[in-house]
């Protein structure tokens, strides 16, 4: 398969689950609301939110063990892809008993960290942490099946392990629902759907080591002086994200202002969520890719890959942005009703800087993919801190926006140097950059912005299903006008025979 193609295949396989498990996420959150409480919800949420934090054991692991499993696949190299996946898979059966160790301590001092006016609140809360501890001793050396797969650039077997999960969450959402469960059940259920497509990842990660030998005997310092080599920097990369996104900032807010205000920031922190689950569809084939290019020194390719990744991405995710910010107000009282359609301005804020960060989204990946994050660390730091600082400093004044503040203010200032750093890394030149990637997506950005905003003076803004065609006819209007006046005719080729491709390999993975 040509490298055009297999971005696109990779890229629409991982993009079939994430939708799904975006759409899941935004049609049952009013359902869940009304079922759970508003309490009982925001608490389900600072459970999952602080037990999220546990993902920094990996230690950047993960990311090193997917680039190195592409670079050894290119290479050919069995005896060193064994080495790595054994020490790795050593190294997760350690975190596993450490996080669990310190969500079970959590669970035990739920009301040193976290305010909950009644008892049954906090055993609530106790026990959300207990299933939580529980799930690490899996999850983690399951880990390390998924890092193989990604690296093997099988997409479609974890798109479709993806899904599994997706559609037994749905049954246990309802289930919940229909039987008038609380959240420590649907904790249970949503956790047994991922050890279901878990263990298929497993055993499908075991197939595509075929022929690699993996033993306890094959675990040492080597591989993990290799593994460790590249991972500190990604692992930096982890801890200031995870503080700068909607972790932290539930954290924040359910120390200073309780459960219920979590449950209210949620409306804006779904906004977030879904460009965030956008830009990962859009990039998620890069870095294996762009590490496979790099063992290869396909210099131009690497090039060509970032400009027009960019400038696709730009495509799919700017537009998006601009419709949502229109309409955020009607969308949030036809969605949650009038008590969340006051974050409004919360939620236009939190996505706003993201017409601007979508455009580093595939170069990150390809600096990481090249091995280069360490040059991105200290910026990294310096975002994560600067989040820490204003969203701790406004939340008792501003509360919710104050912490959506410290969330948009320190992306926005990093963008340039974010930039100006993967153009480096890539050796692109600034005026090539603007000339393939700028000019062809933002101006057109005013034709969404302008018909959203005309299609809000018409009785299509009172219902979901109204707001729904707006953000259909808008953003597909821009994708036709960029289609038709900023693609190149090769592009249009290349485009058409690559989506043919990909959906017709997905319909054939889906068939058996």
């Amino acid at each position: 398969m040509s490298d055009k193609r297999r971005i696109v295949v990779n890229t629409l396989a991982n993009g079939v689950a994430q939708f799904a498990q975006m759409l899941t996420a935004l049609v049952f959150m009013p359902f869940l609301i009304k079922g759970l409480g508003g309490t009982n919800y925001g608490l389900y949420l600072l459970a999952t939110s602080t037990s999220s934090f546990a993902v920094l054991l990996d230690l950047g692991v993960g990311a090193a063990v997917t680039k190195m499993t592409a670079g050894t696949t290119a290479t050919s190299d069995r005896d060193a892809e064994g080495r790595v996946v054994s020490s790795a898979f050593a190294f997760y059966l350690v975190i596993g008993v450490v996080a669990a160790a310190i969500l079970a301590t959590l669970a035990m001092n739920t009301g040193t960290f976290f305010t909950t006016t009644t008892p049954d609140q906090a055993r609530l809360l106790r026990n959300l942490f207990l299933v939580a501890a529980v799930w690490q001793l899996w999850i983690w050396p399951a880990t390390t099946a998924s890092a193989v797969l990604r690296g093997k650039q099988r997409f479609t077997q974890t798109s479709m392990t993806a899904l599994l999960a997706v559609g037994l969450n749905i049954g246990v959402t309802i289930a919940v629902l229909v039987t008038h469960q609380g959240p420590l059940m649907l904790m249970i259920g949503s956790i047994s759907a991922s050890f279901v497509a878990s263990a298929i990842e497993v055993v499908l990660a075991r197939g595509a080591l075929r022929g690699v030998h993996l033993s306890r005997r094959l675990v040492d310092m080597t591989s993990f002086k290799s593994i460790f080599h590249f991972a500190w920097a990604v692992f930096a990369i982890q801890v200031s994200t995870i503080i700068v996104y909607q972790a932290t900032d539930r954290l924040v807010i359910g120390v200073a202002l309780g459960a219920l205000a979590v449950t209210l920031y949620e409306a804006a922190g779904k906004f977030q969520g879904l460009i965030s689950q956008l830009t990962t569809f859009s990039v998620s084939a890069v870095m294996p890719l762009a590490s496979q290019m790099g063992a290869e020194g396909r210099q131009e390719s690497l090039r060509q890959l970032f400009l027009r990744g960019t400038k696709y991405c730009l495509m799919l995710l700017t537009p998006v942005v601009v419709v949502l910010m229109i309409v955020a107000r009607p969308l949030l009282l036809a969605w949650l009703g009038p008590m969340f359609a006051a974050q409004a301005i919360a939620a236009q804020l939190l996505i706003s800087h993201q017409l601007l960060t979508a455009g580093t989204a595939v170069g990150a990946s390809m600096v990481l993919g090249l091995g280069q994050l360490k040059r991105r660390v200290p910026y990294a730091i310096g975002v994560a801190a600067l989040n820490l600082t204003i969203s701790i400093t406004l939340v008792r004044s501003l509360g919710i926006l104050g912490v959506v503040l410290g969330t948009m203010i320190p992306w926005v200032i990093d963008y340039p140097f974010h930039m100006r750093l993967i153009l480096r890394v890539l050796d692109v030149p600034l005026a090539r950059w603007v000339r393939e990637t700028v000019l062809p997506t933002y101006p057109l950005l005013a034709l969404p912005g302008l018909l959203s905003w005309g299609l809000l003076a018409t009785p299509l803004k009172a219902s979901l299903w109204g707001i729904a065609v707006i953000g259909i006819v808008s953003v597909g209007a821009y994708w036709a006008a960029v289609y038709a006046f900023a693609f190149q005719p090769h592009e249009r080729t290349d485009v058409r025979a690559a989506l043919t491709a990909g959906w017709a390999k997905i319909r054939g993975v889906s068939a058996t």
